[in-house]
């Protein structure tokens, strides 16, 4: 082989290991492969009511419908990630869209909470489509793919207990605040977002050799990772607004994974422990709190974060403050009076809106969130009209549990009313009662039998139902009257007579 042939060969293979270096980090964490520039390609979205390919122009249109903090070109790029999105990997953007529920909400109450843009929830798409347990090929790992050091140096430490960057609450707080540092620096989001990509320093780099602060005009003194961030935030942007133009269904996460709030916890607890107290299901627990690594909250004198279905966070406080260490409070600002009934645990309101509004509006109004409300209805944008009806679900909220299935309050049981002239019960001298036989009462009519229930959850059979409840399959569908076909998410079932 020729000495330039040579050369050339580890040239080329040169080239090939620093593409793979430069793939960009959120790409591994969300799945999406870093696209083409594809400026020139047509790109179409699914389903027959949307079948016109989606011009520069149609999306330019989408894009300046929206606010955001940073400018929303539709480059190329931004199109490619949006195909990527729409069509490429069109299940986990499902996927993802349905955990947007769960956790846009806490991330929109962290993010004002450090007086940001709500929009920059958006980010944790990029970074880790949404996925707590997210690890990148180079050790960034959590929502906000947080790596080590830089985790460290906000507060969210590693042991062989805890993974704090993958607890919800605890880094998505240091995110705002690392966000926050960096806007500081910049006064630019588009910067500041490229800053949490690659770091300061390259930032810094690309400012001095290309002469300039904008994003788009330094972009191609970035690393590859760096550039197409920014147009991977606004596909992003884009996507979480208008997926149900391109055919796209959330996959959406039981009620109890959508309704949560969280509380910080400084005793020593398992989830075994939690479960007992509130009745929640084990796996929801996990679920909902992916930075414990033994399903166990280890005691800490600063405490850890613990999220749990809004609706039993009253026993749950009840069961810590049992514990004699701290004193718990819930400041309940979501409760709302049951007025109908429902499944034992949520329950359904019907509202017929008056006047055309936003929902942002109508969300705050009816006690519930806009991403929730969006959700629950299918709405595709943010308007509502008038005599539009609405479907909101609200928690029934447990006092105590007690293992029993708790029933929502029906408002068509009148309450036993006392009369006010019926004449008080006299005491015999010396105050002991009468030995006078009381007035025969009727006798009180049969009561309706009492069931214990269960709600049908994603991914589980008649048998993990049997099983969980020590009864036989055979009996549930007696019971119900219902074939094994008939048995689907959310399916309303008798387990057994009470």
């Amino acid at each position: 082989m020729q000495p330039n042939t040579l050369m050339k060969g580890f040239t080329a293979l040169f080239f090939v290991f620093a593409y793979a270096c430069l793939t960009p980090i959120f790409a591994q964490d969300a799945d999406l492969p870093a696209p083409a520039d594809t400026s020139n390609f047509g790109l179409v979205a699914k389903g027959g009511s949307y079948a016109a390919p989606l011009t520069d122009e149609e999306l330019r249109r989408r894009l300046g419908q929206l606010n955001s903090c940073v400018s929303l070109r539709p480059t190329g790029v931004v199109k490619g990630y949006i195909r990527t999105y729409s069509e490429v990997k069109s299940e986990k953007t499902q996927v993802m869209l349905g955990k947007r529920l769960t956790y846009f909400p806490l991330f929109e109450e962290k993010l004002r909470e450090h007086g940001l843009p709500t929009d920059l929830k958006y980010l944790a798409v990029v970074e880790s489509a949404l996925n707590p347990k997210a690890v990148s090929r180079v050790g960034a790992t959590g929502l906000w793919q947080f790596m080590p050091y830089t985790g460290n140096d906000y507060g969210l430490y590693t042991n062989s207990a805890v993974e704090d960057r993958s607890n919800p609450v605890k880094s998505t707080d240091a995110a705002a605040r690392y966000l926050k540092a960096l806007y500081k620096q910049y006064n630019d989001w588009a910067l500041a977002l490229a800053a949490y990509n690659s770091g300061p320093s390259r930032v810094n780099s690309a400012i001095k050799r290309a002469h300039s602060r904008d994003f788009w005009q330094i972009q191609r003194y970035l690393p590859e990772e760096t550039r197409n961030y920014v147009p991977a935030f606004i596909a992003a942007t884009y996507i979480c607004n208008f997926y149900a133009l391109h055919d796209l269904e959330p996959s959406m996460p039981a009620f109890d994974e959508q309704m949560t709030d969280y509380i910080l916890v400084y005793e020593g607890i398992s989830f075994r422990d939690i479960s007992d107290a509130t009745g929640v299901d084990y796996n929801t627990i996990k679920n909902l709190n992916p930075g414990f690594r033994r399903d166990y909250v280890p005691p800490s004198t600063t405490g850890h974060y613990v999220v749990l279905p809004r609706r039993v966070m009253i026993p749950f406080v009840r069961y810590l403050n049992s514990l004699g260490g701290h004193n718990y409070s819930f400041d309940n600002q979501y409760y709302v009076e049951p007025l109908h009934l429902g499944d034992g645990r949520y329950w359904q309101k019907i509202v017929t809106v008056a006047q055309a509004d936003n929902v942002d509006n109508l969300a705050k109004k009816h006690g519930c969130h806009p991403e929730h409300l969006k959700a629950w209805n299918k709405i595709t944008d943010n308007n509502v009209k008038a005599g539009q009806k609405l479907t909101i679900w609200y928690p029934v909220y447990v006092q105590k549990h007690d293992n029993v299935r708790i029933e929502a309050p029906s408002d068509d049981k009148p309450k036993k009313k006392t009369d006010p002239a019926a004449p008080a019960a006299k005491p015999a001298p010396g105050g002991k009662p009468s030995a006078s036989p009381p007035p025969a009462a009727k006798p009180a009519p049969p009561r309706a039998p009492e069931f214990q229930w269960h709600i049908v959850q994603r991914n589980e059979s008649l048998d993990d139902i049997a099983r969980k409840y020590d009864v036989t399959p055979e009996s549930i569908r007696k019971m119900n009257g219902v074939a094994d076909s008939a048995i689907k998410v959310g399916t309303r079932l008798k387990i057994k007579q009470l």
